[in-house]
C-alpha cells in the first residue's frame, strides 16, 4: 500500500468476463516516466500520451481484452472521450490522465461501454486495490504479476510493481504493460537513465517468442516534491530488483511455456557481437522445441549462433549444456544423451556459448516451444 495512490479494477464488459479495467488515481500531482515499443506501429494510446511527456499526472486507465492499436485517428480520439468523462468524475484536468490498453489489434475500443463503467471504477478506488489492478490488465496470463518491496532513506519507502505479459514478448519489450509505483520523492531528471538502465537489464532480457508488440509500455510514477537525496541509492537497487522480478514472472509465464532457458554468450569480442548472437538463438523455433523435448540437439544452437548476422569463428567456439560441455572447438564433446536428457528435464534450462575470442558477454531468458502456445495463439481472437 502507498498512500496517496488509490487502485481498482473491475469487470467493465470489454471481455466477455473477468476483470478488464484498471485504474489508478494519484490524489496528489505525480511525476512519470515512461518507455514504450520500438515497433514502428503504435497503438492509439502511446500516440496520445506521448504528447503528455514530461508533464505531472493525475490517474491512469488501463483496459484488457482490446488493444485500441491501429484504429486510426478514431483510436485516439475516443481516448479523448473517455478521458474527459473520466476527468470530471475524479475532478481533475483531461490532460493528467494516462492510458494504456492490451488485447487484440485492429478493433476500436468500446467507448460506450467504458465510459458506462468508470463510475463504478471510481467507486472501487482504494489504497489496498492493487490486486484488482493488475488482474484487470491480464490478457492470457494465467496470474497476477505483483511486486512489493521497501527501502530505506530518511524514512521507508515502498515499490510496488504491476504487469502483465505471457505471449508477443521480445527484448523491445512485448505485448507487455509495466506499471511501477513509489512514495520516493525523486525528479524524473534524477532517475531518467537509472530507469532506462534498470529496463535494459530486466523486460529488455526475455522474450518467449521473438515478436514485438504495438503496445509495449512500462511506466515509472514518482512522488513529487523534495528530493530525498539519502535513499537514491536504495531506490536504485529496488527498482532494479522489481523490474527483474516482474521480467522473469512475465518469461516464466510464457505462453504454453513449460520452461524457461538462460542463454548466456560470452568470449565475445564486443558485447553488441554476444547480444545479437544470444537473441538469435533465444528466438529460434528449433532451438526452443527442442528444450520443450528436452533434446541436447546442441546443431540448433551453433546453427542459430552462425546465423546473427555477426562474425562466428566456429572452430573456437564451446558449448555448455546443465552444466555439461558437449561442444569443444566447434566439435562435440562425448556426452551421455540419457544423463543430458534427464537434465534437462527441469523447469530451467542453462546455455552457455563461449566464443572464445573476447571478454564481452551477454544473457537473456528465453522459454520453450510448445504445442500450447500454438493452441493459444491460433484463436486468439475468439
Amino acid at each position: 500500500m502507498i498512500k496517496g495512490m488509490e487502485f481498482s479494477g473491475i469487470a467493465s464488459g470489454i471481455k466477455p468476463s473477468g476483470l478488464d479495467l484498471g485504474l489508478v488515481f494519484f490524489r496528489e500531482e505525480t511525476n512519470v516516466l515512461a518507455l514504450y515499443t520500438s515497433n514502428k506501429v503504435k497503438a492509439a494510446h502511446i500516440l496520445y500520451d506521448k504528447k503528455l511527456d514530461r508533464k505531472p499526472v493525475r490517474a491512469i486507465l488501463v483496459n484488457s481484452g482490446n488493444a485500441n492499436a491501429c484504429t486510426g485517428k478514431e483510436g485516439v480520439n475516443d481516448i479523448k472521450n473517455i478521458g474527459e468523462h473520466l476527468s470530471k468524475l475524479l475532478k481533475i484536468n483531461p490532460d493528467e490522465i494516462l492510458f494504456a490498453s492490451t488485447g487484440v489489434i485492429g478493433v476500436r475500443i468500446p467507448v460506450d461501454t467504458i465510459k458506462g463503467a468508470l463510475s463504478a471504477s471510481v467507486k472501487n478506488l482504494k489504497e489496498t486495490h492493487v490486486e484488482n489492478f493488475a488482474k484487470a490488465i491480464m490478457t492470457t496470463d494465467t496470474s497476477q504479476k505483483l511486486i512489493k518491496e521497501t527501502f530505506k532513506g530518511e524514512k521507508t519507502y515502498t515499490v510496488i510493481g504491476a504487469a502483465k505479459g505471457s505471449g508477443m514478448i521480445n527484448p523491445n519489450f512485448a505485448t507487455m504493460l509495466a506499471f511501477v509505483f513509489t512514495d520516493y520523492p525523486v525528479s524524473p531528471d534524477t532517475i531518467r537513465r537509472t530507469f532506462r538502465q534498470a529496463a535494459q537489464e530486466s523486460f529488455e532480457k526475455i522474450t518467449v517468442d521473438g515478436e514485438c508488440s504495438t503496445n509495449d509500455t512500462v511506466m515509472l510514477f514518482t512522488k513529487k516534491g523534495n528530493e530525498d537525496l539519502s535513499g537514491l541509492e536504495g531506490f536504485k537497487k529496488t527498482l532494479s530488483s522489481v523490474m527483474k522480478g516482474l521480467a522473469m514472472m512475465v518469461v516464466r509465464d510464457g505462453e504454453g511455456a513449460t520452461k524457461i532457458a538462460h542463454i548466456i554468450v560470452e568470449g565475445a569480442k564486443k558485447k553488441d557481437i554476444a547480444e545479437k548472437i544470444a537473441r538469435r538463438i533465444s528466438i529460434s523455433p528449433l532451438t526452443k522445441t527442442a528444450f520443450f523435448g528436452n533434446d541436447p540437439n546442441w546443431g540448433r544452437i551453433i546453427c542459430a549462433a552462425g546465423d546473427a548476422g555477426v562474425p562466428v569463428d566456429q572452430s573456437k567456439v564451446d558449448i555448455t549444456l546443465q552444466g555439461e560441455q558437449i561442444v569443444k572447438n566447434g566439435l562435440e564433446v562425448p556426452f551421455d544423451e540419457k544423463k543430458l536428457k534427464k537434465l534437462m528435464d527441469t523447469k530451467e534450462i542453462s546455455v552457455i556459448v563461449n566464443l572464445n575470442n573476447g571478454k564481452a558477454s551477454f544473457d537473456i531468458y528465453t522459454t520453450d516451444l510448445t504445442y500450447d502456445y500454438i493452441k493459444i495463439n491460433a484463436s486468439y481472437r475468439s
